[in-house]
């Protein structure tokens, strides 16, 4: 379709090659998994952005056996996956579509995204968590497990730094961090404060960073005060 991105994943590899790629990968993912759940109801609907193999959404739906899941994204080939780890399970739907694209028909509990959101513009952004807040139910939540910016050259030096110490720790293969280093040159990062301002200006009541790990964290907005 006009405008989704290109492949820049190998789905076969994918959920292996982020936990050695992302500092507390465990952290980030598991605040958002508890956000959600401390918020919506058990049997709750939810909407995954750019959802990749279903890693966010399949943690969540680990914990809330009873929601509905809707996942979304632009490669078909990592829906594969996310089919295959879903199978059988009638309340999840999985959609090509790109994050651009009118959001599934509302209202949901949550929306959530696991570093997707990044690839957009700055503008995208913010477009993107207004059509988030309208498709939200009064009570909902949106969290987003981001590739987050340093607020100045010097700190996102420091962020460059202990993101290599770690692909260092976790061996990580050469060539996967080549290509993680190549697929970053696409990346649109804000900042964790400029992020929680558009949250604020989109009418989400309350925004909070829940985890961070120098360039990588998990951030929250409940539509309520």
């Amino acid at each position: 379709m006009p405008g989704t991105q290109p492949e820049i994943w190998n789905s076969g590899t994918f959920d292996v090659m982020r936990r050695k790629l992302i500092p507390s990968f465990d952290l980030i993912y598991s605040s958002g998994v508890h956000a959600v759940v401390e918020t919506v109801p058990a049997n709750a609907r939810i909407l995954d952005l750019g959802a990749g193999t279903g890693l966010l959404g399949g943690a969540i739906l680990d914990r809330l056996p009873d929601a509905e899941l809707v996942l979304v994204d632009h490669s078909d080939a990592m829906l594969a996956k996310a089919r295959e780890r879903f199978a059988g399970n009638p309340r999840v739907t999985v959609e090509v579509g790109d994050i651009r694209d009118p959001l599934p028909a509302g209202p949901f509990d949550a929306v959530v995204s696991g570093l997707a959101i990044h690839h957009l513009t700055h503008e995208g952004k913010q477009n993107l968590f207004q059509r988030i807040r309208e498709v939200l139910t009064p009570q909902g939540v949106f969290v987003n497990v981001e590739q987050l910016a340093g607020p100045t050259p010097a700190v996102e030096a420091m962020y460059d730094l202990q993101h290599e110490a770690h692909v260092q720790r976790m061996d990580c293969p050469p060539d996967e961090w080549a290509a993680g280093r190549e697929r970053m040159k696409l990346d649109i990062c804000a900042t964790l404060e400029d992020q929680l301002e558009w949250l604020r200006k989109a009418g989400f009541g309350q925004v909070d960073c829940l985890a961070k790990d120098w360039r990588f964290g998990t951030y929250a907005a409940w539509v309520a005060q």
